[in-house]
């Protein structure tokens, strides 16, 4: 191979080498640049990945607490909130008129140990003022065709004394000539009191006598779980507590919204002290005080009751009906101008009073339990400031 031939295989070689390198440098930067958008679509698809779809079924939460503003002090009558300051009223007062609150305060201390004071949002233990409730009951399940006030009990609790004789409106107007409940201790099941009173036995077998017994509305709170299939307290949320919107009533204070606006009961001693009477089981109250409540929910429910909203004017007319010369009908005093209910329990003293018009209702809850001499004087006496 001479000179010239061997200088030409030399660029040769060289161009070889060239178009070699330029094609690898192709290659790497095709597939570098086929890796980076490969790379660049996986990112942009990351966040739907590392992010999964919650499930369609949802999980049961607590429901929330809301926070409600405190519910403001409204006078409209400087004359009744004077005359309540003057006899040494310490509780929560709602009288509403026409429509218009006339007057909507808090009187004195809740806790007189840390100074809390009472308010319109202020919780009371409402003793028999729920045997009005307990009587709504009885009256929708009529109503329903579940159950008649004409019944004997025997029907319903076949081993019960002289039950062939008392009729379910004897429990009603306490009239049923039971001997009651006897003393117990501790928690007890609704059977069990039942029991307890079926074996206490009757005072007359001719029912018709007035004697006011709670246990009168133990029965018939009893007989509103059986027949309705559901325990008291749902038959009660469900058909009187919604359907009147009351959303601060209960059992026990402290499970009504964390307990914020309790209220102590006291007992006034015969040295002007006071002290704070236990409070029963409430289980051993059964439909007959084992309720708590502000003054608003006690109107809400009188307001639905008297509009018709849980019972019909028939049924109505039969609530308002005394059964004996005392005066009550069904959870209720049968005034000559008003319809009363009134509790006591364990240093709560609470009226609850509307007219016959449903015009006018006036409550008074109070955590003393017997400064006021009569509740029935003071009820009367603001009706007569009202009509000045």
């Amino acid at each position: 191979m001479n000179r010239r031939e061997r200088q030409k295989h030399k660029r040769r070689k060289k161009l070889i080498i060239v178009l070699s390198t330029l094609l690898v440098l192709f290659i790497t930067t095709s597939w570098i640049i086929v890796e980076f958008k490969s790379k660049a679509e996986d990112t942009e698809a990351a966040p739907e990945e590392q992010t999964p779809k919650e499930s369609t079924t949802e999980k049961p939460t607590k429901p929330q607490t809301t926070n409600e503003k405190p519910t403001q002090a409204i006078i409209n009558n400087y004359e009744i909130d004077n005359y309540l300051k003057k006899i040494g009223f310490s509780g929560s007062v709602l009288i509403v008129r026409e429509g218009k609150t006339i007057l909507q305060k808090g009187y004195l201390y809740a806790n007189r140990e840390t100074k809390a004071l009472n308010t319109p949002d202020t919780l009371y233990y409402i003793g028999s003022s729920q045997k009005a409730i307990i009587a709504t009951a009885i009256l929708q399940l009529e109503e329903k065709g579940k159950i008649s006030t004409e019944d004997p009990i025997s029907k319903y609790l076949p081993n019960f004394p002289n039950g062939n004789q008392i009729l379910l409106k004897n429990f009603l107007n306490h009239t049923s000539g039971i001997v009651g409940k006897p003393k117990v201790s501790g928690t007890v099941s609704p059977k069990e009191l039942i029991e307890a009173i079926e074996s206490q036995g009757i005072k007359r077998s001719q029912p018709g006598k007035w004697n006011y017994l709670d246990a009168n509305y133990m029965v018939l709170a009893y007989l509103v779980e059986m027949i309705s299939g559901e325990s008291l307290s749902n038959y009660l949320q469900k058909n009187i507590f919604e359907p009147a919107q009351m959303t601060h009533t209960g059992t026990y204070q402290k499970d009504i919204e964390n307990g914020t606006n309790e209220s102590k009961g006291y007992l006034i001693k015969k040295d002007g002290t006071y002290k704070n009477p236990k409070l029963a089981d409430l289980s051993q109250l059964y439909g007959a005080g084992d309720i708590s409540m502000t003054t608003k929910d006690m109107y809400l429910f009188d307001k639905a009751l008297m509009d018709k909203k849980l019972i019909s004017e028939a049924s109505l007319k039969k609530m308002f009906t005394p059964g004996s010369t005392s005066g009550y009908g069904m959870g209720f005093y049968v005034d000559p101008g008003s319809y009363n209910s009134h509790g006591v329990l364990s240093g709560w003293n609470v009226s609850n009073s509307m007219s016959h018009t449903g015009k006018t209702y006036v409550i008074l809850f109070s955590n003393i339990q017997n400064n006021i001499h009569s509740f029935g004087k003071v009820n009367n006496h603001i009706y007569k400031l009202l009509n000045k």
